[in-house]
């Protein structure tokens, strides 16, 4: 007996070193992704390991067409240059590669996206800390706009888990972005290359609603324009705007 737990030790330390720089070079990629709803040491990087068990895939789009919404409310949009960027394996997505120019960033992107199109929805939106990241300004929907109705706003089951959430930017990171759209609207924006859904987002999954859906950081004025328009859907989505419109 003795001599079996020497070699089941043996095999376990064997594992643990062949291990180890996977491990580190993960906790690495997990501290540079920066301030979450995880904390930032071991035990928030635990967490993130626990809930990575649930990952999901996250850019099928036959999903979309399973869900009761039909409308959409974004145009067609143009496809993204080039490939799209390398992001996290774990469950808190950042963008890996492709990442914005620190200038651009903050003369364009920081504490500007976000303001700027929540300010032309100020009778039904308001700003405020995120529910989902804690340390990024977040655009709401306004807590006197009943809910509990399926009448009143179709989107009420992913205003609710949203926490009436509808979209926050990274700018204090890589200028990504996480926001709710409409089914058609996100099968669009996945199939034209600007995001990707949330690992833990999907049907019985652990985590947001499905329609809760990442975009990658705008790099130049043009992709801001792009970005923009998806979040003003995005808004039209959660606020049910009889803009939006089922489509042949």
């Amino acid at each position: 007996m003795s001599q079996t737990w020497i070699i089941l030790g043996i095999c376990a330390a064997i594992v643990a070193a062949a291990a180890f720089p996977f491990i580190r070079n993960d906790y690495q990629t997990f501290l540079k992704g920066g301030p979450s709803y995880a904390p930032q040491n071991i035990r928030g990087y635990i967490i993130v390991l626990v809930l990575a068990l649930f990952r999901g895939e996250q850019r099928g789009l036959a999903i979309y067409d399973r869900l009761p919404e039909k409308r959409r409310w974004l145009p067609d949009l143009p496809s993204r240059t080039g490939p799209r960027p390398r992001t996290t394996s774990h469950i808190i997505q950042r963008q890996l590669s492709q990442n914005v120019d620190g200038d651009f960033a903050e003369r364009v992107l920081k504490k500007t996206v976000i303001p700027r199109v929540q300010a032309r929805h100020e009778d039904k939106t308001h700003l405020s800390l995120s529910k989902f990241e804690f340390h990024a300004e977040a655009i709401f929907l306004r807590p006197s706009i009943p809910i509990d109705d399926p009448k009143n706003i179709p989107s009420h089951d992913t205003v609710r888990r949203t926490k009436r959430e509808i979209a926050h930017m990274h700018d204090y990171h890589d200028c990504s972005l996480h926001l709710a759209l409409a089914a058609q609207d996100a099968k669009e924006v996945l199939s034209k290359g600007w995001g990707e859904r949330h690992p833990l987002a999907g049907p019985g999954m652990p985590g947001p609603p499905t329609e809760w859906t990442f975009l990658y950081a705008p790099r130049n004025e043009e992709e801001v324009k792009v970005v923009e328009t998806i979040i003003e859907a995005s808004i039209g989505y959660m606020t049910n705007d009889p803009s939006g419109k089922i489509r042949s």
